[in-house]
């Protein structure tokens, strides 16, 4: 997996865009470089571009160590995160990782498929 952070401070956000093949050890490094952008640990809201990325082969056991990774830092709570998909098939699966985030970290995640609306909903008042 391929990965580019930008950074959108002044609408209070960090951005992933998340290109080819994602799975488990990639989707761990993605998160450990976003801990590292300032701001990101404490509260910055997020946008998740899996667009041009390949989810095909993210399991269920892939999904939970995902999450037995994202339990070892700080939960950071009372953040938005937006997730951007391209297809149905992506969807399914990341509705799923929004349910299991919302209950599990206190944080509101949102699907989106236009990355204006998930731009527009990150930086608007909240």
């Amino acid at each position: 997996m391929r990965l580019e952070i930008r950074e959108h401070t002044d609408d209070k956000y960090v951005e992933a865009v998340c290109r080819g093949f994602v799975d488990r050890k990639g989707l761990m490094e993605a998160i450990a470089d976003l801990r590292r952008v300032e701001g990101y640990v404490d509260g910055l809201n997020a946008l998740w571009d899996f667009r041009e990325a390949d989810l095909s082969g993210f399991a269920a056991d892939d999904m939970k160590a995902v999450l037995a990774y994202m339990e070892q830092t700080p939960r950071r709570k009372d953040v938005q995160i937006a997730i951007l998909v391209a297809g149905a098939a992506d969807l399914l699966l990341l509705k799923l990782w929004q349910v299991v985030s919302n209950r599990r970290y206190g944080q509101t995640t949102k699907l989106f498929t236009d990355r204006e609306d998930a731009h527009r909903w990150l930086s608007g008042p909240g």
